[in-house]
């Protein structure tokens, strides 16, 4: 029974050892896909059926933006590298508020996204802070400037990066690319003081996202 024991032992040993180069080969194959350090990419992005929560009835608006990034490939470690964001715009447009833009702030705080190898490929991690401005609300004219609180967060796998470039479904809505699905909603708060008498208290608004899909600009 011993002997049997550890022949069964040494058996499993041997599956593990015989995994681990296999692993160790697909981790190489995986780090093999990261960008070079020092590269730039200009990548089209969008994230259609986009709320703006308001502190108003059901339903709310419902926006489709569409923009671009621009990342700058910063060291990592031994299996991932960071994204610096270089330049961020989106915009989309509602009858309620007008153009909806989505900018840098002039000050970027947020810690750089992380591309990293993975057992299938590349996960990348977005960590994005940003301004958003509503061109009016309602019949009150603006500019209305609100800034995160927190940046926003997506992940998703991508094939490679950057990701093959986008296509458009008869609807419009965007298709291909790498889609990153988002971790939450993104909070904002007013960045300068808002006009007084404003019918709503937009003193903390949201946008609830699905996520957002990037691809290599063609």
């Amino acid at each position: 029974m011993l002997r049997k024991a550890a022949g069964a032992a040494l058996a499993g040993t041997g599956l593990l050892l015989a995994g681990g180069p296999n692993a160790q080969a697909a981790q190489r194959r995986a780090a093999a896909l990261l960008p070079a350090i020092g590269q730039t990419f200009n990548m089209a992005m969008s994230a259609f059926g986009t709320s703006l929560v308001v502190p108003l009835p059901p339903p709310l608006p419902r926006l489709n933006f569409v923009g671009s990034i621009v990342v700058k490939v910063l060291v990592g470690g031994s299996d991932f590298v960071r994204l610096q964001t270089l330049n961020f715009a989106m915009e989309a447009l509602h009858p309620l508020v007008g153009k909806v833009k989505l900018t840098l702030p002039d000050i970027d705080v947020s810690p750089a996204s992380i591309l990293r190898a993975g057992p299938g490929g590349l996960v990348q991690t977005w960590l994005q802070s940003m301004d958003m401005t509503l061109e009016r609300f309602g019949d009150r004219a603006g500019p209305f400037t609100f800034e995160t609180t927190e940046p926003g967060k997506a992940s998703g796998n991508l094939p490679q990066f950057p990701p093959p470039s986008m296509g458009t479904n008869p609807d419009g809505s965007p298709t291909g690319g790498a889609f990153l699905k988002a971790a939450g909603p993104i909070r904002f708060k007013p960045k300068n003081a808002l006009p007084v008498g404003l019918p709503l208290d937009l003193s903390a608004v949201q946008l609830q996202w699905d996520g957002v899909r990037e691809g290599q600009l063609t």
